[in-house]
């Protein structure tokens, strides 16, 4: 079996990188045959980088430089190509959907298989888009399969879940000294719509103005970066950039270091950091995100701390309590222990291996219809001269190279999501997330009363 994983490089570390870490190693050690392609852009997707953090055997790169939707299509419609891959695995890098189903169509024994890396609307919505024609979608996170089957229309055989999970610390954790400030720690990538790390500078200006002794580590890299950098410059002496760091690095020097992690995201599939930070005894203060219910990896007052997504004074007066309440703080920090250890990369990883054996051994998905791509947000004189497509990205590489260009935020190198959905369509996706976000016993009891198909998808 060859698998070719398609990622995006604007952040170098994170769950995701994590996960891909391990599935990577995991496949190779069982005789398979892993390639990854590494997305290349103009400023924030950069594969160099990429592969001196993760030194995967082959990698191949997908230059989308300069170029448009179109473009960055046909340069991985000759990635796959030249790969020949039985399985194809995107990772942040919408495009690639388009790219498989013209691979499929002209007749390439190729099946697209979609991490679920999260539930923003338009991620799922993009899923929706291309549902017959995806041969898997593997949900890290409970929430993501029930929207997908429930309300979505996907066929609970082309949906499974497959839990992430952790390693087990190799240092132990290094307690505070008594009256020493809190040690907060932020750990991912810098990005603005799911992330939502900005909150992080609210943060910091709710902890000062309710005169609370701390110390701030943000571990991670980002389009946001210097965003962050600028905005929490007010609070320099309590505020640590540490950067992208390797995992071991993480386990060594960050995590025992800690007191609380703390995570402002709108929305995570499953949220790797979370068990990582409660096998180290750090005790989690989180967004009540898309999915909080429904996985119940974090359970309000017993692994951990909750606040409402945006509340950076609500996140605030949680750390105050943790800062005050020593014997509180150990008993979330015991609990949470005990909660990371139903998650092991063992069981994760083997069940993924199973999943991709079972794609490989059907025929690819092949949908009725070819999704129509949406029309171009502008059209500039290059989208509107009758050249071939392969001339126009040459021309648009040439001319960037030559004249520069403005720098655009990773995500609009290589989008993570496409932003044509209709509104009506995200509204939809919005209110299945908010009505299927509860917990597992609410979930069974509903669908007993209903007959609900959607109790399959758990």
């Amino acid at each position: 079996m060859k698998v070719l994983l398609i990622v995006s490089t604007a952040s170098v570390v994170g769950g995701v990188e994590t996960w891909l870490d391990r599935l990577v190693a995991h496949l190779e050690l069982a005789g398979e045959e892993v390639v990854v392609g590494l997305a290349q852009g103009l400023h924030f997707n950069n594969p160099e980088r990429f592969l001196a953090a993760h030194p995967f055997r082959r990698a191949v790169t997908i230059d989308g430089r300069g170029l448009n939707r179109e473009g960055r299509v046909r340069a991985i419609v000759r990635a796959v190509e030249g790969v020949k891959p039985d399985i194809v695995i995107p990772l942040g890098v919408v495009d690639a959907f388009e790219a498989v189903v013209r691979c499929k169509s002209k007749g390439q024994m190729v099946r697209l298989v979609v991490h679920a890396q999260g539930n923003l609307p338009p991620m799922l919505a993009d899923l929706a888009d291309y549902k017959d024609w995806i041969d898997r979608v593997v949900c890290p996170g409970v929430l993501t399969s029930r929207v997908l089957v429930g309300e979505l229309g996907f066929l609970v055989n082309r949906v499974c879940v497959v839990p992430n999970g952790a390693d087990v610390p190799t240092h132990g954790w290094r307690e505070r000294p008594t009256g020493t400030p809190l040690r907060i720690g932020y750990i991912g990538r810098f990005t603005r719509g799911d992330k939502r790390c900005l909150d992080i500078v609210g943060l910091a200006k709710a902890l000062d103005d309710i005169g609370m002794p701390y110390e701030l580590v943000l571990t991670g890299d980002g389009p946001c970066r210097q965003e962050l950098h600028n905005g929490l410059a007010s609070a320099q002496g309590r505020v640590s950039f540490l950067g992208a760091m390797k995992h071991d690095a993480l386990y060594a020097d960050v995590f025992p270091n800690l007191d609380a992690l703390i995570l402002t995201s709108a929305s995570e599939a499953f949220g790797i950091v979370l068990v990582e930070a409660m096998a180290h005894g750090v005790v989690p203060v989180v967004s009540r995100y898309a999915g909080f219910r429904a996985e119940g990896l974090i359970t309000e007052g017993v692994t951990g701390l909750a606040f409402p997504i945006g509340e950076m004074r609500d996140a605030a007066q949680l750390l105050q309590s943790l800062s005050d309440d020593d014997a509180m703080r150990r008993q979330l920090a015991a609990a949470g222990v005990a909660r990371s250890q139903q998650y092991t990369w063992g069981r994760s990883l083997r069940e993924w291996h199973v999943a991709l054996l079972t794609v490989c051994a059907n025929e690819p998905a092949i949908g009725a219809e070819v999704p129509v791509p949406p029309a171009p947000s502008s059209s500039g004189l290059m989208d509107r001269l009758k050249l071939p497509e392969a001339l126009k990205d040459s021309i648009r590489r040439m001319r960037r190279t030559v004249a520069g260009s403005v720098a655009k935020s990773g995500g609009e190198e290589w989008p993570l999501f496409r932003r044509h959905h209709d509104d009506a369509v995200l509204a939809r996706i919005s209110a299945a997330l908010q009505s299927f976000d509860v917990p597992q016993s609410d979930w069974n009891q509903s669908a007993e009363r209903s007959g609900s198909v959607a109790e399959s998808a758990q």
